[in-house]
């Protein structure tokens, strides 16, 4: 025999679980049980619920705007022979071009907020590096990455991106570090 716990809860919100279970054939009971067991799971991997929709919504957007998934080691060495071997000049182009495509992207996806839009992206997808940050403050935007498995090719490429995204949301390079694994713009709105 299963023991029963009452919980209480808002009456929209359990109306809306009502909802939900009526439309997926289950009852409340068992709904509410499916949502509080992930609730638990989610806890015992010291995460909240929040957290992963949020992580799932990022990945589903980088899906949505074609983005695969790579593993780094062989992408970064790809892109460094490609940068060695070829026309470092069309590949740093076509780099840009992407960040202009990208900048244009959140435009339309983000009218309101396409900087901020950008910066949420851009900052899910830079967990291969040891440290990214992207603060955007008074007209300003600084990027800084550092990772040491970065070869030079890459973080030139990465820069021509970011340099081609900004410039289509309106804001200019202004200052530009950029070596092997280490990489600090600063943009300012135009």
């Amino acid at each position: 025999m299963v023991k029963r716990k009452i919980l209480v809860a808002d009456e929209e919100l359990a109306r809306k679980l009502a909802q939900i279970a009526e439309e997926k054939g289950q009852t409340l009971f068992g709904l509410l049980n499916d949502i509080l067991e992930q609730a638990v799971r989610a806890h015992n991997m010291g995460l909240a619920l929040k957290f992963i929709l949020d992580e799932y919504d990022r990945l589903r957007a980088l899906k949505e705007a074609g983005f695969v998934h790579v593993v780094k080691g062989l992408w970064l060495d790809v892109v460094d022979k490609a940068y060695s071997l070829g026309d470092k000049r069309s590949l740093l182009e076509k780099w840009r071009e992407t960040g202009h495509w990208y900048g244009r992207y959140f435009i339309v996806k983000c009218p309101e907020n396409a900087i901020g839009g950008f910066r949420d992206f851009i900052c899910s997808l830079m967990w291969g590096a040891s440290e990214f940050v992207m603060e955007v403050d008074n007209g300003e935007v600084q990027v800084r990455c550092i990772s040491t498995d970065f070869p030079e090719s890459y973080t030139k490429l990465l820069s021509a991106f970011f340099e081609g995204a900004f410039e289509v949301l309106g804001y200019r390079c202004m200052e530009e570090d950029v070596s092997k694994g280490l990489l600090r713009m600063l943009f300012k709105k135009q």
